[in-house]
């Protein structure tokens, strides 16, 4: 069976959309802190993008509580939103401690840029799921693709506190714990983001 959808309405996926967007362009700039450039301006980049999230958010909310036509349960539609926010601040929040993390002199995982390419292509599956809504194919590849990358996400989560177990110094081990934290909490919300995906493809289909 298709969608049950109502294609007139668009704004939710309109709001939800540039939410996913701004997700990606979050992430691409986090990774240019892996970077030698100096750090301030990337750093203002994000606050900012992180004030469009809420933005963006809150629209999103305004609109679901005056439309009476959604494309989805409201329910389902704020969650999406709720995971994408939650995941873009997680990000944002970790950025500061990036330029520390790659210094010369500190000791620098693999994991840390693997794990922020893993969570950039989940943002653009995020995307790419959200704008194909209407089309049930399209969204069960972009759902199965998320899974895996989730289980990748948290397989290099575990082994990144492994090798923070293992550091020397007690400074050094914490700051680079409560950097994995940070990004293991945006790699949770584009799971739980996964998994409502699962529910709208039950409830749907």
């Amino acid at each position: 069976m298709r969608l049950r959808f109502f294609p007139s309405e668009t704004r939710s996926l309109e709001l939800l959309t540039s939410l996913a967007g701004v997700l990606e362009e979050t992430l691409d700039i986090t990774s240019q802190l892996l970077g030698p450039d100096r750090p301030d301006p990337f750093l203002r980049q994000l606050e900012g993008l992180e004030i469009k999230a809420g933005d963006l958010h809150y629209a999103l909310l305004t609109h679901l509580r005056s439309s009476f036509v959604n494309v989805l349960p409201r329910e389902d539609l704020y969650d999406f939103s709720r995971e994408l926010h939650r995941a873009i601040s997680s990000v944002v929040g970790a950025a500061p401690l990036l330029p520390d993390a790659v210094d010369a002199k500190a000791i620098t995982s693999e994991r840390l840029p693997e794990l922020l390419e893993i969570l950039r292509t989940q943002a653009t599956l995020a995307r790419a799921a959200l704008g194909g809504l209407g089309r049930l194919e399209s969204l069960e590849e972009a759902w199965l693709d998320m899974l895996r990358l989730g289980s990748r996400a948290r397989r290099a989560q575990r082994d990144w506190n492994l090798e923070i177990a293992d550091l020397p110094k007690a400074s050094t081990s914490l700051k680079r714990k409560v950097l994995a934290d940070e990004l293991g909490r945006a790699s949770e919300a584009l799971a739980s983001f996964a998994d409502r995906l699962g529910h709208v493809l039950v409830k749907e289909s």
